[in-house]
Parts: C-alpha cells; sequence; structure tokens
C-alpha cells in the first residue's frame, strides 16, 4: 500500500470507475467514513491494478476517525492507495504524518487533464505549484499527440512536439535550480509563445 498527502487545496481527482472511492465531506470526517475506506479497500480491484481512496479536506478527520484510519496505514491491505488531501497537514495526528509521504505535487496520473491555455501563470506563487504546472503542461501536450485522430502524431504548431518538451525541461530545471519563480515562467511563455 501506498498513503500519500497532497498538500495542494485545488487538487482535481479523476474518478477512475469502481476501483476509487471518493470521500468528500461536508463537516467533517467519521468513524464510518472510515470504515467505508477498509471495507473498500478489502475488496479486489476489478478495474485497475488497485483500489484508490481520495479523502478530501482530510484535516476534517475526527481525532477518533484518525486513530481508525491509523490502523489501516498500520496493517495496510495490499493493492491500495490512498491521498489525504489536505492544505493543513498539520492538523493530522504526528502518527499519521509519519506513515505517509507527502507531497506537494499533485500526481498526474490522477488528476482531470489540465488544459493550459487559459491558465494565469502568476498564480502560480511557490516552486512546487509552476513544477506542479509543467506536468500538466507536458501532461496536456502528450495527451494531445496520444489523441489526435491524425496518424502518424499530430505536430503541434507546425513543429516538432519534442521542442516543446524541451522548452519545458530547460524551465523545469530552472525551477530546481532555484532560479526566480517569475522569470521560469515568463522564459517558458515567451519561448512557448515564439515557438
Amino acid at each position: 500500500m501506498q498513503a500519500y498527502i497532497i498538500q495542494d487545496s485545488g487538487f482535481r481527482i479523476q474518478d477512475s470507475g469502481s476501483d476509487t472511492l471518493i470521500i468528500t465531506p461536508e463537516k467533517s470526517i467519521g468513524i464510518d467514513e472510515v470504515r467505508q475506506i477498509q471495507t473498500f479497500l478489502s475488496r479486489k480491484p476489478i478495474q485497475s491494478p488497485h483500489n484508490t481512496v481520495y479523502l478530501k479536506d482530510a484535516h476534517l478527520l475526527t481525532i477518533y476517525a484518525q486513530n481508525a484510519l491509523l490502523k489501516i496505514l498500520e496493517e495496510p491491505p495490499g493493492n491500495s492507495e490512498i491521498y489525504l488531501v489536505t492544505d493543513q497537514p498539520d492538523m493530522l495526528l504526528p502518527t499519521i504524518l509519519s506513515r505517509v509521504q507527502i507531497s506537494h505535487i499533485t500526481p498526474i496520473s490522477r488528476i482531470a487533464p489540465i488544459n493550459p491555455t487559459g491558465y494565469n501563470l502568476d498564480s502560480l506563487t511557490t516552486r512546487e505549484q509552476a513544477l506542479g504546472f509543467l506536468d500538466g503542461v507536458e501532461n496536456w501536450i502528450h495527451d494531445s499527440i496520444n489523441n489526435s485522430p491524425l496518424r502518424p502524431p499530430l505536430n503541434l504548431r507546425g513543429g516538432s512536439e519534442g521542442a516543446l518538451y524541451e522548452i519545458i525541461n530547460k524551465t523545469r530545471k530552472y525551477l530546481k535550480a532555484n532560479c526566480n519563480i517569475k522569470l521560469c515562467l515568463d522564459y517558458l511563455a515567451i519561448n512557448l509563445l515564439s515557438y
């Protein structure tokens, strides 16, 4: 089993069918929801290799629910993934935090495709958000190529897709090298527009 905390209040989940359980609380998450998770994870997956649980606003777990969830994390069922989505991980018990991997970047394989054409780059204020955005752009380009009705793969803007990936990878390299976030995104925008 793999368990993650996703620190992203804007995390968008793509429901992938009968092997996905999404819990979205109205006020709090109690023991009944944790029992639902336990029951769901105890069954074999039907369509995919594993069962996946998304617990939105995980910081709304009651103390009793957190202790019940801790038992699941301590004795994990096989073939399962649990995502605790919260922008307030400090509200969770330290014992839960010690048993999960904390991720600031939304896993692209688990979110709805991002269409970057209407995205406001000024809203990306942290390095993790900018890196997540780059992953989304790369995924969007990849999906555009693979889902094109044209075969061989569609050439975007009349050129090679490899050049687009190269621009994204250079921007990612600059971000990881601790360059100014705004300058990195400006570099990305200018090069994509001039491409």
